[in-house]
Parts: C-alpha cells; structure tokens; sequence
C-alpha cells in the first residue's frame, strides 16, 4: 500500500484510505473505486482538481474533503494511488430492497442512519444507509448497507438501462456493457453494485452540469430528457447487479 494511501502528511487533510477505505470500496457517502482503471481513477482526481467536476450538490462536505485532499499531491502520488486501487477487488456489501415503506432515519456523518424503529413512506427517493451505524463510523470495511428504493424501480431501471425508452435516453450497453461491469474495450467505468446514492448523485451532476469537461460530454444527452424518478430508477438497478 501506498504511503499516500495509509497515511495523511496533515491532521487537517484526510488520506485516501481514510475515506474510500484501504481497499477501496469505499462508502455511499463517496466513490467505490476498487477496480477501476488507474488511468480513469487519475483523469477522475484531475477533473477535480481543475473543477471540471463538481459536487451534484453544493457544499457536499465528501466532496470538499476530496478536493482538498488532492490539492497539493504530486502526479506520482496520485498515479501510486490510481494503480494501487486499480489492482483492488471490488466487492458488494449492498442489499437493494424495495419498499413502500422504510425505518424512520437520521443524520450522522454525511450518511442516513437507522432511528427509533419506526416507518415512514418513502415517497420518490432513495434511503441508503448502513444496517449497523457502529461498524460505519469505525469503518469496517464489511460494513453492510441496505440502499431502499421505491418499488418497481429495479425493473423500470433495468427497461431504461437496456432499451432507452425509445430515444429518451440511449441504452447503457454502448459504453459500460450489457451487464453494466464494462470491459477493456469500453470508455464507460463499471456501474454494476456501487452505492444507489452515489450513482444518483453522479447522474444528477451531469444533468445538472456539476460534472462537465471532455470526459462528461458523452453523458449529456444520456441524462438530458431524464426525470428524478428516471435517475433513480437507473441508481436501484445498477446498484442491484453483482460487480
């Protein structure tokens, strides 16, 4: 492992595997990033570096963290990390579950947790949060999550991911695979079992233009005519499938 992966050079700026963990698995709260590509995982910190990618919501603490973080790294630390994690297993600690009804939930950490046992309905939207808060704020690695979504939204995601729905938007196949794990040949990352919030979030951003540069230019007329409802559909599907 990388010194820059285990071990912060400032109290006041976090390591990597502080966040994404030292495998990279990471949380909902940030990128699952085991796996990736190191030369993805590099273009990734650059955009972030340079801006061209932004947080889906404004003052998004994660994301304020990852910026700051990477601000005063060398382009050979950043490529230790990027091939370090690249070489990762990626691993799914996720259940998807759709519910009508889900625990009431608080706030802690940038994350939703479980409260005093008690449903609520969920409406239009996803509540992921971890099944034990302990082992999350400990970061256990083999912390498990359940990511509730709305019911129908698995298939209705899987309908969109695979045909597009007659133009609205363009199937997912063409850039990260028919069964969204992507492959050597494709410019798409791998969607399939990474955190339902995070994949929301992402296509969000590019929506709401937080995520733009060269690299997001392909996602613009994917997400363009996309509704909330569509965006979340798309999120439970992915997150469902095995990595």
């Amino acid at each position: 492992m990388p010194a820059i992966v285990a071990a912060s050079r400032s109290a006041k700026i976090f390591v990597c595997g502080y966040c994404h963990l030292a495998d990279g698995n990471g949380r909902p709260e940030n990128a699952k990033i085991a796996g990736l590509s190191a030369a993805y995982i590099r273009a990734q910190a650059w955009s972030i570096h340079t801006e061209d990618r932004q947080p889906a919501k404004p003052g998004w603490v994660p994301s304020t963290l990852m910026k700051e973080a990477i601000a005063d790294l060398s382009d050979r630390e950043i490529a230790e990390a990027a091939e370090y994690f690249s070489r990762q297993k990626t691993k799914k600690y996720l259940k998807v579950i759709e519910r009508e009804f889900v625990p009431r939930h608080g706030l802690s950490c940038g994350i939703f947790i479980p409260a005093d046992g008690r449903l609520t309905r969920l409406h239009e939207a996803i509540l992921e949060m971890p099944i034990e808060a302990e082992r999350f704020e400990r970061r256990d690695p083999h912390t498990e999550y359940i990511a509730y979504v709305p019911k129908g939204s698995i298939e209705r995601g899987r309908q969109l991911a695979a045909n597009g729905d007659n133009g609205r938007t363009q199937p997912c196949a063409g850039c990260h695979g028919a069964d969204l794990r992507s492959g050597a040949e494709l410019e798409g990352p791998p969607l399939a079992g990474r955190f339902a919030s995070y994949l929301f979030r992402q296509l969000y951003g590019f929506q709401a233009g937080a995520r733009s540069g060269v690299a997001a230019e392909p996602m613009r007329p994917v997400v363009a005519k996309l509704t909330q409802a569509d965006m979340i559909d798309l999120a439970a599907y992915a997150a469902s499938l095995n990595p």
